[in-house]
């Protein structure tokens, strides 16, 4: 991964607004969806805080402040339900996790991670990061994963696109947007019509308003309609549908039929 301008030559590019676990379970998921299909194109996560994968609650701000979901539950990838467990018994968590005398920390009390292990935030914050990174590998040079540091004050339907409004007045055009920004009441996410209650959504995450189905604007996760306290496995599974959603109707569809 990288950072990255707007504009790469008019490779479709997907933003996502909003850099944390929400977006990286979408940003993984379209990838695995579409990079059988040798499909060219950007996903560019923008964050404020530069906690990409991450988020507020998966940063390690936390010290080793549990998660609560047990790790069977909470991998990134739904077909290898063992991938989290795999991942941390390859010996990529930190030393803390593995029970390292010289970590400098306190380990766990076990250092083998098994299904009912409960894992800190902050480990299972970068095992998001770890598998982003590894699935961008994977899926290049086709897809490409890129991070920009900055805050989004806007996000809206632009000439057949999307385009988002950074803080700085610049404007980030894109073929698709996905607001991942998580729970409204704490992060009124940038949409006109947010109403402080969430973004109403159709069944595969298309924003849909008065007017209709935005057919090039996406939520993702908790900052839905009535998803404020939604989980890890329910976030990936709108992350599953999101991504067939716009694999088919922006990245697969000739730019005519749109």
């Amino acid at each position: 991964m990288g950072d990255a301008a707007a504009d790469h030559g008019g490779v479709p590019a997907i933003a996502f607004v909003g850099g944390g676990a929400g977006a990286a379970l979408a940003a993984i998921a379209l990838l695995r969806a579409t990079t059988w299909l040798r499909l060219a194109y950007r996903i560019l996560l923008i964050d404020e805080y530069g906690r990409f994968a991450r988020g507020r609650p998966y940063d390690g701000a936390g010290g080793e402040c549990l998660l609560e979901i047990p790790v069977k539950h909470m991998s990134a990838l739904p077909d290898r339900p063992c991938h989290l467990m795999e991942w941390a018994r390859a010996g990529r968590t930190p030393a803390r996790l593995r029970g390292d005398s010289n970590a400098g920390g306190t380990a766990l009390a076990s250092p083998v991670c098994g299904p009912e292990t409960l894992l800190p935030r902050g480990v299972y914050g970068d095992y998001l990061a770890d598998t982003l990174a590894a699935t961008a590998a994977w899926a290049s040079p086709y897809a490409s994963v890129h991070t920009r540091a900055a805050r989004a004050v806007a996000v809206g339907a632009d000439s057949g696109g999307a385009a988002v409004r950074l803080a700085s007045g610049e404007r980030v055009a894109a073929t698709a947007a996905v607001v991942a920004t998580g729970d409204p009441a704490v992060t009124p996410p940038p949409v006109a019509d947010a109403a402080g209650a969430g973004l109403a959504v159709c069944a595969c995450g298309a924003l849909t308003t008065a007017a209709g189905e935005a057919d090039r604007l996406f939520a993702v996760g908790a900052v839905r309609r009535g998803e404020a306290d939604a989980t890890v496995p329910r976030i990936r599974e709108q992350a599953e549908a999101l991504a067939q959603r716009i694999a088919d109707t922006v990245l697969r569809t000739p730019p005519g039929r749109r």
